[in-house]
């Protein structure tokens, strides 16, 4: 309830009260969970950001499922859990300052529990000959390896909803790109 409320409002225009009444709630209820409306913040994103990402993660970080059934749920999540949270919480021209920067923490937490699972993803692409490696990735730096990717990718493609500046790029544009790194 408060995700909708934060997704629909801003951080700055929900009170505490609005989130109470949502849930026919009382301050001290709240306050027996919670410090802060911040708290709840990032408590709900982090809930969000679970209820996307934890399914396909498990999926990706299994060892006994093909490359190629994990390949399409790694771009599901990318096309459907990272576009999808940019459709429903991306900063418009009106935001605040912090209301922004909540968004890009948000971002930025989704796209840090997305590396381990992806780093996972490309070694059984090299072991399996289905991505080439000349980048020569290893166990030690798949996961730096990622990180860089993802976040490259996250850059081209929204970077000018935070900043206003900067050409933005489609999804199937970056797909080309990160492709080329790895056929």
């Amino acid at each position: 309830m408060a995700a909708a409320l934060f997704a629909e409002k801003g951080y700055e225009a929900v009170a505490v009260r609005d989130i109470l009444n949502a849930v026919n709630g009382a301050p001290g209820m709240f306050y027996y969970y919670f410090k802060s409306k911040q708290d709840i913040y990032l408590a709900a994103m982090d809930q969000y950001i679970d209820q996307r990402l934890a399914r396909k993660c498990e999926i990706l970080e299994d060892e006994a499922v093909a490359f190629d059934e994990k390949l399409a749920i790694f771009r599901s999540m990318v096309e459907e859990d990272v576009q999808g949270y940019m459709a429903r919480f991306a900063p418009d021209a009106a935001a605040s300052i912090s209301d922004t920067s909540y968004k890009l923490y948000d971002l930025v937490h989704m796209l840090s529990r997305m590396v381990a699972p992806y780093a996972k993803l490309i070694l059984q692409g090299i072991r399996e000959n289905r991505l080439s490696n000349r980048f020569d990735i290893t166990e030690d730096s798949a996961e730096a390896f990622a990180t860089f990717v993802l976040y490259g990718a996250w850059g081209m493609m929204y970077n000018h909803k935070f900043t206003g500046e900067g050409a933005p790029y489609d999804l199937e544009s970056v797909l080309k790109i990160t492709d080329q790194l790895f056929y």
